[in-house]
This record gives C-alpha cells, structure tokens and sequence, in this order.
C-alpha cells in the first residue's frame, strides 16, 4: 500500500512531466489533486489549511492553521509516519 507521502510525490512527478514548461518551483495539492503551481512557496495565508507543496527535490509542506477564508497561518515541513 502507498503512504501519503508516495502519494503527493507521485502525484507532483505526474504534472510536472506532464507541464515541463513548469520547472523547479512548487506543484499545490488540495484533497489529492493538483490545482496549481507557484515558482517558490509563498505566503501560506494565499492557500487553505490542509494545501501541500511538493517542491522539485520531493520535499513536502502542509499549509497549517488558519481557515478557509483567511488562509493558512504558516507552511510546515510535513512528517509522515513510517508504515
């Protein structure tokens, strides 16, 4: 089975092969899909809590705190738990 983390990176690789226009930068995922794509990771308060940014070396952030309507209080490394 794919953790979570396989699953954003898989999903980042997938639109940037697809939209090489697009290098470096940072590919958004919101509930599995991706909706975007920034040249660096900017002010978490332009995304929703709970968006993730996988940068060009794997790396992810979650958007944290906040809401919806405000937007997120800050980006977070993620951590995954290791099945």
């Amino acid at each position: 089975m794919t953790n979570l983390s396989e699953t954003l990176r898989a999903t980042a690789r997938k639109w940037r092969n697809a939209n090489q226009d697009h290098r470096g930068g940072v590919v958004l995922i919101w509930q599995g899909a991706v909706y975007g794509w920034k040249d660096s990771l900017r002010e978490a308060s332009d995304e929703s809590p709970g968006v993730y940014a996988v940068n060009e070396t794997d790396h992810i952030f979650i958007a944290e705190g906040g809401d919806e309507y405000n937007g997120a209080k800050c980006w977070v490394a993620a951590v995954f738990e290791k099945n």
